[in-house]
């Protein structure tokens, strides 16, 4: 038997093809295809722990699944790994198929759709383990155990879900990790260059993206907090700017994006990456995520100095009630006064919005378009609402019958406007959410007081006007 004290097994991971939305292969061009970096924080403990590691990253590299098991046969790991989220499940599936059937390949499958629904994934006979939350610390135990033939053991592993016969076994729940600064940095040298990646709302061509905390302690019923929990974990500032300057010296990176939902937890936490940064001299330019209620003027004042260019609000809606509904606990007001703030000092500003939460009608979607024209955006996003499994909305449609459980996994991408929804909400049809959305955006980048501010910004942009030709092709 091959251990990885003897010899080094190899490990393969996959993050699984594409296949947007069934019939939306137009979005192809301007969505923003980022590293994904919790295969490389899997791969890199792996490697850590002695094993031989590589990545096929099939969705940026446009793989199909005849390819990535060639590349499966060539390499001939002991163990298969897929990162999975809900859309590209029923992708999943078939591609583990196909590998199982050209050999004894051990499959386990981690990511965001296991976490949410262990059980139900495990159905799928392809799959012959599960990793539910974080998965750092499970993914070396679970393969020391398998190349140890230990199937004893494997039952004591926390976080895992299995089949026993015709059972499916679930074990305690893994604790999280407290001190994320024990983890090693993504392995970004098994990815794919980073030039292949595109973020179509970010600055950069070389672009990267750095994670700097998990969990989220806020409520909001359309988020799926089944990997990170909602306990708030942070890297130190070290640890996070050690990263950001081997970015910067060993790939050449200009521009960094931290997708962070609560990156501006604290005053004084901001205060300090930004404070380091300038020290460091590292003249990067940097974008984030972020909550309305979490700025002030000062921090705002602060990060512009430091070299951030955006932030990424998640808006959700122009109606106090539908706010309250999805527990967002912001009001309009703080919204405005966020995005007033942060026009003041400089920043550019992203807007996300969701279209046909419960609740939702036609009044409430004028109020967000109205309210998203009259805020100063530099871009917008408009997703239509499609539940992802481990939101509250997901398990309240579910045990009400208003889900649909017949539309595939694949028509859960929020970036497009799906063939097919799970859920619409009462009073509304699918023409109507399509109607208001693709109006929404036609009168956002259209109107002419937009164009005249923008035009000069767009210069720095090589290509922008093409990309943007794509884009309104793409909501029409």
């Amino acid at each position: 038997m091959i251990t990885p004290s003897s010899t080094k097994a190899k490990i393969l991971l996959i993050y699984s093809p594409d296949e947007i939305g069934v019939g939306e292969k137009r979005f192809k061009r301007v969505i923003d295809v980022f590293q994904p970096l919790g295969l490389g924080y899997i791969a890199a403990v792996l490697e850590n722990s002695g094993y031989e590691v590589k990545i096929i990253d099939a969705k940026v590299e446009g793989l199909s699944a005849k390819e990535i098991s060639g590349r499966v046969a060539q390499y001939n790991p002991a163990i298969i790994g897929l990162g999975v989220s809900t859309p590209d499940f029923p992708v999943a599936c078939s591609l583990a198929r196909q590998i199982k059937s050209s050999g004894e390949y051990t499959i386990m499958i981690g990511g965001a759709h296991i976490s949410a629904l262990p059980e139900e994934t495990m159905q799928e006979a392809c799959f012959d383990y599960g990793i539910v939350g974080e998965g750092e610390r499970t993914v070396v135990e679970l393969a020391d155990a398998i190349l140890k033939g230990d199937r004893e053991n494997i039952r004591q592993i926390k976080g895992l879900v299995f089949r026993d016969g015709s059972k499916i076994v679930r074990t305690p729940p893994r604790e999280y990790i407290d001190d994320l600064d024990t983890l090693p940095f993504p392995a970004r040298h098994l990815l794919p260059a980073l030039n292949k990646y595109t973020g179509f709302y970010y600055k950069s061509s070389l672009l990267a993206t750095i994670i700097t905390s998990r969990g989220c302690p806020y409520q909001c019923t359309f988020c799926d907090r089944a990997v990170f929990g909602n306990r708030v974990r942070m890297r130190s500032i070290n640890n996070i700017l050690d990263e950001i300057e081997m970015l910067v010296k060993d790939y050449g990176v200009r521009s960094i994006n931290i997708p962070d939902d609560l990156f501006t937890i604290t005053a004084e936490r901001i205060e300090e990456f930004c404070r380091q940064l300038l020290s460091r001299k590292l003249k990067i330019s940097w974008s984030c995520f972020s909550r309305v209620d979490t700025v002030t003027p000062q921090m705002l004042k602060t990060m512009k100095e430091a070299g951030c260019w955006m932030i990424c609000y998640g808006i959700e809606s122009g109606s106090q009630r539908i706010l309250n509904a999805i527990k967002k606990n912001v009001t309009l007001e703080d919204t405005e006064k966020a995005i007033k703030w942060t026009h003041e000092a400089g920043i550019l500003v992203l807007g996300v919005f969701i279209l046909g939460v419960p609740g939702e009608n036609e009044e409430t979607l004028r109020n967000t378009l109205s309210f998203a024209k009259k805020l100063p955006l530099y871009r917008v996003i408009f997703n239509t609402l499609q539940p992802l499994p481990g939101s509250e909305i997901y398990k309240i449609a579910l045990q009400s019958g208003t889900l649909r459980k017949d539309i595939d996994y694949r028509y859960y991408h929020f970036y497009c406007f799906p063939e097919k929804l799970s859920f619409i909400a009462e009073g509304l049809t699918a023409d109507i959410l399509k109607r208001y959305r693709r109006k929404a955006y036609r009168d956002f980048y259209l109107s002419p007081a937009y164009i005249f501010k923008r035009i000069f910004q767009y210069r720095e942009f090589k290509g922008f006007p093409r990309r943007m030709a794509f884009f309104l092709r793409a909501v029409s």
